[in-house]
């Protein structure tokens, strides 16, 4: 049944036929070639992909509640955070008391960001009672309030870490570089630094200078000296770290990096409810490239408290300049009382 595959006469293949058939096989294998590379490309996108999309997932799963105030901004507009460290992981509309305040304002047009320190021993007057109260004994809603209508600062969001959260953030990213200029303690907090220089340190480290509010420096002659200023020198030493902390945060976009940071943001802050994943994702991006050379630093200018010298007042001379320094992204005058800090940022 096969005898007519049996051509007496075969076809003869010259030069040119071989050729032919060479060609398309250089070009089946240039495609199988280009197709391997497709897939491999593929895949790594896919697994970027993937790290991103699981960061993306992770942001939605960080803690929101109300607070009263607060809205969305247009992306890449400014955006001003109320920024409260507590004790305790409680939410930012629980009367707790904050044991950080600080206002931060982020331009991701510019690549700039703002800190303006609030020192927790200010007294201001409390929005439900009209009562004269430290700042920090306030909930989320009625800080947001003395923001605005006292300090003349608009709040768009609201963040809040715990203790224990700002000890894993320094951890994540290896520790922070501070410069230690001299032996510092506070026996309450923990602190103990008498290495000079540059040193880092690690989160249960950063954590007890962040809280000291009774410093004790060791001066030439071998005394432990008290810092009278403790407590506006420890919103200082807050500011430093903090400017650290970006340091080392700074151009850490990769997949990986933004998938460790999402599962922080997961696990330790809290935000108001109007900031969604969305915007959460854009704001982590916008912080990661900013360069901490752009950040500027200040204390809201403050007093003694007429009649408790345990107390700050608003210095209402010096304030407002301070506060339109920091609405605008520039550098602010030093107020009359500035605490001296701890450590400064390398």
């Amino acid at each position: 049944m096969f005898e007519h595959l049996d051509d007496p006469r075969p076809p003869v293949f010259g030069a040119a036929a071989r050729h032919a058939v060479v060609r398309r096989v250089h070009r089946r294998r240039r495609r199988q070639l280009a197709g391997g590379m497709g897939v491999a490309a593929a895949t790594l996108v896919a697994g970027a992909d993937g790290l991103y999309g699981r960061a993306a997932w992770r942001l939605g799963q960080v803690e929101r509640t109300e607070v009263a105030g607060t809205a969305d901004v247009p992306a890449g507009e400014p955006v001003t955070f109320l920024v409260r460290g507590v004790d305790a992981r409680t939410g930012p509309d629980d009367a707790g008391r904050s044991d950080t305040l600080l206002l931060a304002r982020l331009d991701p047009g510019a690549g700039t960001a703002s800190l303006l320190s609030l020192p927790r021993d200010l007294l201001v007057t409390d929005p439900a009672t009209g009562a004269d109260v430290r700042v920090n004994v306030l909930g989320a809603d009625a800080q947001v309030a003395v923001a605005e209508s006292q300090l003349g600062v608009p709040v768009d969001h609201v963040v809040e870490v715990g203790l224990d959260g700002f000890r894993a953030l320094v951890d994540l990213v290896g520790g922070v570089e501070v410069r230690v200029d001299a032996a510092v303690r506070d026996t309450r907090s923990g602190l103990f630094l008498d290495e000079l220089g540059c040193v880092t340190l690690d989160g249960e480290e950063a954590l007890a200078l962040v809280r000291s509010r009774h410093r004790e420096t060791l001066d030439d002659s071998g005394r432990w000296v008290v810092d009278p200023m403790a407590d506006l020198g420890r919103a200082a030493t807050q500011r430093a770290v903090v400017v650290a902390a970006l340091a080392d945060l700074a151009g850490r976009a990769d997949p990986i990096s933004v998938d460790r940071l999402a599962g922080w943001l997961a696990e330790h802050v809290t935000v108001d409810a109007a900031l969604d994943a969305g915007d959460l994702a854009d704001l982590v991006r916008a912080a990661l490239a900013v360069d901490p050379a752009a950040v500027t630093v200040a204390q809201l200018p403050v007093t003694i408290a007429p009649g408790d010298d345990s107390r700050l007042a608003v210095d209402e001379t010096l304030a407002p300049a301070v506060v339109d320094a920091f609405r605008t992204g520039e550098p602010a005058p030093a107020g009359p009382l500035e605490g001296e800090p701890a450590v400064a940022a390398c």
